[in-house]
């Protein structure tokens, strides 16, 4: 039985290494109510990083045809999607029976609970559009303030984490004074992992989420409720009810 925390990409080849997956890995375990079950897989056919929406929709089957292999030789409870843009989180819950989480989904209505407005912090200017238009689709625009980017490639986030966390203490304060956020949402999962949140609340008086953590608490309720995502909403493609079904149900 475990938790697979899937990222969708090579993370392996980048400059990070299997060093950042093993640390993720000791990371969500330090965070689990069962360290035992936590493992950790990137996608070896996959891009580095995901940095655009051509990027994020190339990631998606690939990412599905892993987690599919890995069903085959792991007894799954739950999944997450390990980036915030939650690539393919529909399709995922087509495909399979037990619980899929998507780090921005779970984050951004853990949030609503937090506050009134929430304000996301992405990773370039180019992709604020991406922020807004996910928010809008999980039907939570009206609690958006504002998406604002740091301006750094995720490959380079955990380079020097001084310069990072200033980055990011500058955007806080914005966020704050400015933008009059309740709450500031880490959009990228490299940013979550890179343990900053804490010492920004310090510094902008406000609650900063990580979404790794806050994805992986919400697996571990729904895995201890033992529920999952609704059929009537995610129905397996009928086109593959032919060919052998990947939906693995979860244990009642």
């Amino acid at each position: 039985m475990s938790i697979v925390y899937l990222i969708p990409g090579n993370l392996s080849s980048s400059n990070y290494g299997v060093k950042e997956i093993k640390r993720r890995e000791n990371l969500l375990k330090k965070w689990s109510y069962d360290p035992s079950k936590i493992k950790v897989f990137d996608v070896p056919n996959g891009g580095s990083s995901i940095e655009s929406t051509y990027e994020e929709v190339a990631s998606i089957i690939p990412a599905v045809d892993r987690l599919t292999e890995l069903t085959n030789f792991e007894k799954i409870d739950g999944a997450i999607i390990g980036c915030f843009g939650d690539p393919g989180l529909d399709v995922f819950r087509e495909m399979f029976d037990f619980p899929i989480v998507g780090p921005a989904q779970s984050t951004m209505h853990t949030a609503c609970q937090l506050g009134h407005k929430f304000s996301l912090i992405t990773i370039f200017d180019s992709m604020i559009h991406m922020g807004h238009k996910q928010v809008h689709e999980y039907g939570l625009s009206h609690h958006l303030t504002s998406v604002r980017a740091i301006n750094i490639p995720v490959l380079e986030l955990l380079n020097d984490l001084d310069f990072t966390f200033n980055k990011l203490k500058k955007l806080g304060k914005k966020i704050v004074k400015e933008d009059r956020a309740d709450s500031i949402l880490f959009g990228c999962m490299t940013m979550s992992f890179a343990g900053l949140e804490k010492k920004l609340e310090k510094e902008i008086g406000i609650p900063v989420l990580n979404a790794g953590r806050v994805a992986l608490k919400t697996l571990e309720s729904l895995i201890s409720m033992k529920i999952s995502h609704s059929e009537t909403a995610y129905p397996y493609p009928k086109k593959l009810k032919n060919i052998k079904k990947n939906k693995i149900k979860i244990s009642k």
